[in-house]
């Protein structure tokens, strides 16, 4: 089997020329596609567990032509319950090359094996959802021995030359003790870590809140964070989205939401959301870009809004673009 290709420094040149015209014409830079809101996980801040049955596309290619994105993440649900993923990336980019691909999962499903099926077909990145690096994390998901088959995972799929993997973080009241370790385990990994903050929108669950009586130690963490990123750890987040959830957690609000702007959730019927935790507003064969107006919410931190509003220029954004 040939080892993975790597997403160019000639296809992250092409993308960024075309990225200012795009957003100019008013398209979404980044589109998060739910390929099945199923899942096999027992999250107790997310609700998706209980889809029984849905409505899919098995071909999403015709989608991403329509909305023209420069970043597709494929999400869920779970999208490896999809028998059919490889087949769905494939088609994807078979018809917009240049798109950068990504996958998030919970990864009890992955292995070494379907890793490389699902890079051959054209991911560019996958992505694992790790938020403990202990048992803690089997409770969480409600899956025992994920975090055992998350961690021997890892190194299996780095030999088999995967080489944009990375985890997928989300900060909250319980892992406060967990995050800058969790960044020295990705460096010794050779792998990169992204954080989002915990936010109780989708089913009301505040028990994972920083709490007012944490709001020092997450300060500590942050700016740790910051440290290590100046230094060169493999964090993803950028600089400004991380600087400011202290300030999330603080207030509970944050204006200037770009949602069905800057980027957009698409149902696994195909239908066009602002984002995954407001209804579906039009299918995408009628989608415009002027279908969904200005939204009015600050209830989240979540690293899609997050760094959708970052500045689009800056000098820190130039380089792990080019360096990732």
């Amino acid at each position: 089997m040939p080892l993975p290709r790597k997403y160019t420094l000639a296809n992250k040149l092409f993308t960024a020329s075309r990225y200012p015209f795009r957003r100019l014409a008013g398209y979404p830079t980044l589109v998060n596609l739910e390929v099945t809101k199923k899942c096999n996980a027992r999250c107790d801040f997310c609700d998706y567990w209980k889809t029984e049955s849905e409505e899919r596309l098995s071909d999403y290619a015709p989608v991403i032509a329509r909305l023209r994105p420069t970043v597709v993440m494929l999400t869920g649900g779970e999208p490896l319950l999809r028998r059919d993923l490889e087949a769905v990336i494939a088609g994807i980019k078979k018809q917009s090359p240049a798109v950068y691909l990504g996958l998030i999962t919970h990864a009890a499903m992955l292995t070494p094996k379907r890793g490389l099926a699902l890079w051959e077909a054209g991911l560019d990145q996958l992505s694992i959802s790790l938020d403990f690096l202990d048992e803690r994390h089997d409770k969480a998901r409600g899956i025992p021995g994920l975090v055992k088959k998350v961690t021997q995972t890892i190194p299996l799929l780095v030999q088999a030359g995967i080489d944009n993997l990375a985890l997928n973080t989300v900060i909250k009241s319980d892992n406060l003790d967990q995050i800058v370790a969790m960044v020295h385990q990705c460096e010794e990994w050779g792998i990169g870590i992204a954080f989002s903050a915990y936010a109780d929108v989708k089913v009301g669950n505040k028990e994972h809140n920083i709490r007012d009586a944490q709001m020092r130690e997450l300060q500590r963490v942050i700016d740790e964070l910051l440290r290590l990123k100046r230094e060169g750890a493999p964090i993803l987040s950028s600089s400004y989205y991380l600087s400011r959830v202290p300030k999330f957690f603080a207030t509970g609000h944050i204006g200037g939401c770009v949602a069905g702007d800057r980027f957009v959730t698409v149902t696994p019927s195909g239908h066009v959301k602002r984002c995954s935790e407001f209804d579906a507003e039009v299918h995408f064969s009628e989608w415009t870009p002027k279908s969904i107006g200005t939204t009015d919410c600050d209830v989240c931190w979540f690293s899609c809004r997050g760094e959708s509003q970052a500045p689009v220029i800056s000098l820190e954004r130039l380089k792990d673009t080019l360096l990732k």
